[in-house]
C-alpha cells in the first residue's frame, strides 16, 4: 500500500491511500488539522515512540524497522509502566477490567 501526503494540494482528488481504502470497502476517519486532542492516543504515542525507539535505533531496512517497532509495541503494552495508568501497564489494566477476556487465547 502506498501512503501519500496527509494534506492533498487538490482536495477534490483522492490520494492512492484513499483509493485503496475505498477498494477494500473500509472507512477512514480523520481528525481536523490542528486538533490533536481528537486523537490523544496517537498524539501521545508519537513522541514516546520517537524518544524511546526511533531516536535510539538505526534501521537498515523497512523490515527491520517494522520488527523493532513490533518489539517496542510489546514492551510498551506489557512491561512499561504508564504514568496515566497509575504506574500500571495497559496489559495489567486490561486484565483487571476484563478478567474473562484475559483467560481466552487466540488460535493461530
Amino acid at each position: 500500500m502506498i501512503f501519500t501526503m496527509k494534506y492533498n494540494a487538490h482536495p477534490e482528488r483522492k490520494t492512492a491511500f484513499e483509493w485503496e481504502i475505498q477498494r477494500l470497502g473500509r472507512m477512514h476517519g480523520t481528525i481536523r488539522k490542528g486538533c490533536p486532542w481528537q486523537n490523544a492516543m496517537i498524539e501521545q504515542s508519537n513522541p514516546t515512540d520517537n524518544v524511546e525507539l526511533f531516536k535510539r535505533q538505526h534501521f537498515t531496512s523497512s523490515e527491520e524497522r517494522r520488527y523493532y517497532l513490533r518489539l517496542w509495541e510489546m514492551e510498551y503494552n506489557t512491561h512499561r509502566p504508564h504514568q496515566g495508568l497509575a504506574g500500571k501497564t495497559p496489559l495489567k489494566i486490561f486484565q483487571e477490567e476484563y478478567p474473562l477476556h484475559t483467560t481466552c487465547r487466540m488460535l493461530t
